[in-house]
């Protein structure tokens, strides 16, 4: 017997009304894009950063997934836009996973995420020992 998917509420919602799905439009100081994951494995995600004075002035992404996989992004997308880039650094997927209600079988997809945001980290470090 199939069990039925249930989803949480904030799952439900971000996953029906995206926010900041899509690519990055406008103009800003840095544009950090990195990705993750393996669309043939069936998850991939790609965020998209415009970064303004050391903060995060724009954030996109753009995501092949299950519900899950898309509302995290969603959430993450809401939650760092107006931080500064270091905020990056304080995202635990077992917190994101709690915060979304997420049965622990999608604890991967999390790591996926956190794997993305540490590469558009990496990214901004590099271009920053670039310039100096």
């Amino acid at each position: 017997m199939i069990r039925a998917q249930h989803y949480s509420a904030v799952v439900e919602q971000h996953f029906a009304q995206p926010q900041y799905a899509g690519p990055l439009n406008g103009t800003y100081e840095a544009v950090l894009s990195a990705a993750a994951g393996q669309r043939e494995q069936g998850t991939e995600v790609v965020f998209h950063i415009g970064i303004t004075a050391g903060r995060i002035d724009a954030m996109t992404f753009q995501a092949f997934g299950c519900p899950h996989t898309i509302a995290a992004c969603s959430v993450l997308t809401e939650r760092l836009t107006g931080l500064p880039i270091a905020a990056l650094d304080d995202i635990e997927p077992a917190d994101l996973a709690a915060s979304l209600d997420l049965p622990v079988e999608k604890t991967g997809r999390m790591l996926i995420i956190e794997d993305a945001l540490r590469k558009c980290r990496a990214a901004w470090d590099n271009r920053r020992l670039g310039q100096q």
